[in-house]
Order: C-alpha cells, then structure tokens, then sequence
C-alpha cells in the first residue's frame, strides 16, 4: 500500500472506530495517532472527521 493510501486508511480506521464518540474524541485520536508527526495532523484531522461525519449522516438516514 502506498504511504497516501495507508494515511487515509489509519484517518477511516479512526473515524470507524469513534464513529459512536463525539467529535472532540475524533480530534484527539487523530492527535493521538499522529503526534510523531505533527505537520500531518491538520490534513489528517480533515480526513478524520470528514470521513466520521459521513458516517454520522448515513446514520441518520437510518
């Protein structure tokens, strides 16, 4: 897997895994996931909560 494909993958991982925690806990997994590496954060938050959000509207179309 390419290092884009796999960022994408661990931002969905975080947002499937909190899909039933409140946006401030998305946040700070993704803080949490990618502290090492500080500049991927803001691009990673988007991802993160774009993808989380997603998840909140297919859910409620339930």
């Amino acid at each position: 897997m390419s290092r884009m494909g796999q960022f994408v993958y661990e931002c969905q991982e975080i947002a499937e895994s909190n899909y039933n925690e409140s946006r401030d806990v998305v946040i700070a997994e993704v803080e949490r996931a990618f502290f090492r590496d500080k500049s991927l954060i803001p691009m990673a938050m988007t991802t993160a909560l774009e993808h989380w959000e997603e998840i909140q509207r297919d859910m409620m179309s339930f």
